[in-house]
């Protein structure tokens, strides 16, 4: 009877050994596709050669095929497995991964990004809304902006009280506007305070920005509608940028015409955080347009002018945003 009873205990050690022994050489393959956000995998029973995938998975865009390949030997390191290579392919769009465990090696498999499928908060949208000089819908119906249930910001021209006190009221991050001189016609408000080419030094130019921005709160940069007189004088230019870099603050270009020597090479050579945009925004073609770029680049923003039109169109943004991995955010995150 107890040699009996040995016996069992022995097959049952045995059999659990060998459940251990297929569920561990399981383990590494099913850690890392979890690790590596695997969608779905493929199983290629016609593997001809040694450079032909026995597996295929698929992974989510919003991450580079580098950073996967990272992800994928740190979990096999931390599995105790060991990688023995991995090479990118298709022009970076994939990777091959030769990889083993305790238990043996593992089939070649192939990493490969979907395009349609994207990681969770894998790239960022800013939306923002340019309130211009005129602008009655702030001042006489601010409820209207109730409905933008998302993160989103009001550029408010820094020469209009009266629209910075309604807009503080929302729940929208607020961003400074502040006019340069310019050949375009402004208005007498914007005029009185515009910042001239004649400034004659950086601490001169500095007291009229830091005048321009106290106003505000948490400012850590502003824009500029009007400007192309100034943003085309190299002099006035020269102390603007070190103005900048003291200060640690981001430019916005919005002029018409653009900046003649702030361009975005110049701003890196000088390390400054500069961004290029025009108000021409108005359909929901721009909004598509503007998911399209946020995906591929990682990053964008979307300008449009505050109308009730603008407000409608948005509606609709933070389901579309969320289909392909971007969130909404504030202009300062993605500058």
């Amino acid at each position: 009877m107890i040699r009996k009873v040995f016996l069992l205990l022995i097959a049952t050690t045995i059999a659990s050994a060998q459940e251990t022994s297929i569920s561990d050489a399981l383990l590494i393959k099913k850690k890392l596709k979890t690790a590596l956000n695997v969608n779905r995998e493929f199983i290629n029973k016609n593997v001809k050669d040694t450079l032909t995938a026995g597996e295929i998975w698929f992974v989510p865009n919003g991450m580079s095929i580098p950073n996967y390949m990272l992800r994928a030997s740190r979990e096999i390191e931390r599995c105790n497995g060991k990688v023995h290579w991995m090479r990118e392919i298709r022009g970076g769009r994939a990777a091959l991964l030769k990889y083993e465990g305790e238990q043996g090696v593992y089939p070649l498999t192939e990493i490969r990004i979907v395009d349609s499928l994207w990681l969770p908060n894998s790239s960022k949208l800013a939306v923002v809304l340019a309130v211009r000089e005129r602008n009655t819908l702030l001042r006489e119906r601010p409820e209207l902006l109730e409905s933008l249930d998302f993160k989103y910001s009001l550029l408010i021209p820094s020469s209009r009280s009266e629209l910075l006190v309604a807009g503080k009221k929302t729940n929208a991050n607020i961003i400074p506007w502040i006019p340069m001189e310019s050949r375009e016609m402004i208005y007498s408000a914007e005029k009185k305070n515009q910042i001239s080419i004649s400034i004659s030094n950086e601490k001169e130019l500095a007291k009229k920005i830091d005048a321009a921005l106290k106003r505000y709160d948490k400012v850590n940069g502003f824009a500029a509608f009007y400007g192309e007189n100034f943003l085309a004088h190299q002099a006035s230019m020269e102390k603007f940028g070190n103005v900048l870099k003291a200060k640690n603050l981001w430019f916005w270009d919005l002029s018409k015409r653009g900046s003649a020597t702030l361009t975005n090479v110049e701003c890196k050579k000088k390390r400054l955080k500069c961004h290029k945009s025009t108000l021409d925004a108005s359909s929901e073609e721009e909004i598509k347009k503007a998911l399209r770029t946020a995906r591929i680049k990682g990053n964008n923003i979307l300008l449009f002018e505050l109308t009730e039109k603008s407000i409608e169109l948005l509606k609709d943004l933070p389901s579309l945003a969320e289909k392909q991995g971007t969130i909404l955010t504030f202009a300062d995150e993605v500058f």
